[in-house]
């Protein structure tokens, strides 16, 4: 089994001229990432770093995220990625939890200060981690004496950390080996046949969406086409230009493009890959008819490492309603509150294991989340007769109301098919006699208004029952999120807030 770096390595000699990485800024071919890797690698030895130590990146989506990670493996230090989105809160907490020995960021990004944000950041810190700053035009020219080939990470060692987005608190940092990346690049190469003359365009940074071209691009060789802005005119202007053959997006992202393929060539797409968050049935029916190319929505969180997704080839209804199959050696299992297995078609939670897995985690949080030999995932999910899983909602995300249990992420889906609605995510708001009422937080379409009632009429007239029905509803310019997720924590807060000071309407 061959490590990721050891691959860049080996296109950097097989295939010097072939196209690696790109963003708005840069484009590098696989020979000059190759050099660029060691001559960093190189230069990271002579900084007095211990190996093994892990260093820290907090940046947005751009060519250097890529670049970076590939270098700090081959020079034998865990690589752990903090998207720009992340806040002085998270970023403190993961630096407590890994101990790095370096913090990258940007200067200046999108109007905010990184630099002066890291430098107080380290100045609450008891043992700061050392700085680097990266310009902005150019690359940085970081040059070292090549490294031995032992420096490099091996499939045993840690080599890469993955930070949650914190959206229910403190992140939890998931540390995974060499072998388990190798393990999931090499499925992930298989399942969506991936090959050489790829090229993946990223709009979700990280390892979310992205999990494909994080791992199994740089294994086979295909071209990565990052944005570190994302808009959704420049995402079509890049899908057209850059023909892309995946095109990797969260759920929402993807909702926002949809409206725009028309006028776009999406020829050179072969699929839509997707995960974060559930998929809506009727997104994926609109993507596959407007362009042909299968949508595929995966399964498996950050702090997990197993995962889930339906085949390309698969039928539509498995592509559209499910995440599939289990994938990289994983195994689940659906069990209820008592740890016994539940039937097939009724709802459990769902825990798992395998391969791809994560070896551990850096810091406090996360240890609790296995228990004998299983991950506790958190979320209650349904197989199929034909094995495959649905994804039904987070087991902490259910709204007790007057001892009737209703599932947000079942009403949000019916509400995105909504003609007036751009954005949705439903929470629970305290209530003194029920305990609990269904909030829908809404961010309408451009020149459209969404009301209370009409919005009851529309889930009554699909056949909810009646205590699924929202009884508040809050307008928003737009939703927060924490990374590329809706933030569940913050959200709840405000929603609770307005409806204490009376400003959520509507009393069911």
């Amino acid at each position: 089994m061959e490590t990721i770096t050891a691959a860049v390595a080996r296109h950097g000699f097989e295939r010097p001229a072939a196209p690696a990485l790109a963003d708005d800024r840069f484009r590098l071919s696989w020979g000059q990432t190759a050099a660029w890797m060691d001559a960093t690698a190189g230069w990271l030895s002579t900084q007095g770093f211990a190996r093994g130590r892990p260093i820290v990146a907090w940046l947005p989506n751009c060519v250097e995220w890529n670049l970076l990670r590939f270098a700090c493996e081959r020079g034998g230090h865990p690589f752990i990625p903090v998207p720009a989105s992340q806040g002085m809160r998270e970023l403190t907490a993961i630096l407590e939890s890994t101990g790095p020995a370096l913090l990258i960021s940007k200067g200046q990004f999108r109007g905010r200060d990184y630099a002066a944000e890291c430098a107080e950041i380290r100045g609450r810190l008891e043992q700061p981690p050392e700085r680097l700053t990266l310009p902005e035009e150019r690359l940085p020219s970081l040059e070292g004496p090549r490294p031995e080939p032992a420096a490099a990470l091996g499939l045993g060692e840690m080599v890469h950390a993955l930070a949650t987005s914190g959206s229910e608190g403190i992140p939890k940092i998931a540390h995974y080996t060499g072998e388990a990346a190798s393990r999931r690049a090499e499925a992930q190469i298989e399942i969506l046949d991936l090959r050489p003359e790829d090229t993946f365009l990223v709009l979700s940074h990280g390892a979310g969406p992205a999990r494909p071209a994080w791992l199994g691009a740089p294994m086979i060789g295909a071209s990565i086409v990052t944005m570190p802005i994302f808009s959704t005119e420049r995402a079509l202007e890049l899908i057209e230009s850059e023909g892309p053959s995946l095109v990797c997006a969260t759920p929402a992202q993807l909702a926002m493009l949809a409206p725009g393929l028309d006028g776009v060539g999406t020829a050179s797409v072969r699929i839509w890959y997707t995960s974060g968050a559930v998929m809506p049935a009727s997104l994926a029916e609109e993507l596959e008819t407007a362009t042909g190319a299968p949508v595929v929505s995966t399964y498996g969180g950050a702090d997990f490492g197993g995962w889930a997704c339906a085949l390309p080839a698969d039928p539509p209804e498995v592509r559209r309603r499910t995440v599939g199959k289990p994938r990289g050696g994983t195994e689940f299992r659906l069990v209820d509150a008592d740890g016994a297995d539940v039937p097939k078609g009724e709802t459990g939670h769902l825990i798992g294991r395998g391969p791809c897995c994560a070896g551990g985690y850096l810091g406090a949080a996360g240890h609790d989340s296995w228990i004998d030999g299983w991950f506790q995932t958190g979320d209650l999910a349904r197989l199929d007769d034909q094995g495959n899983y649905s994804i039904i909602g987070r087991m902490k995300n259910v709204i007790v109301r007057g001892g009737e249990k209703v599932i947000p992420v079942e009403i949000e889906t019916l509400l995105r098919t909504h003609l007036d609605i751009d954005q949705v995510a439903v929470v629970p708001v305290p209530d003194p006699i029920l305990g609990e009422r269904v909030c829908a937080c809404v961010v309408p379409k451009t020149g459209r208004t969404v009301e209370l009632e009409p919005l009851r009429r529309y889930l009554l007239d699909q056949g909810f029952a009646y205590y699924k029905v929202p009884e508040r509803l809050i307008i928003l310019e737009a939703l927060p999120t924490v990374g590329d997720k809706v933030d569940q924590r913050n959200l709840a807060e405000m929603a609770a807030s307005l409806a204490a000071e009376g400003q959520a309407l509507g009393d069911g």
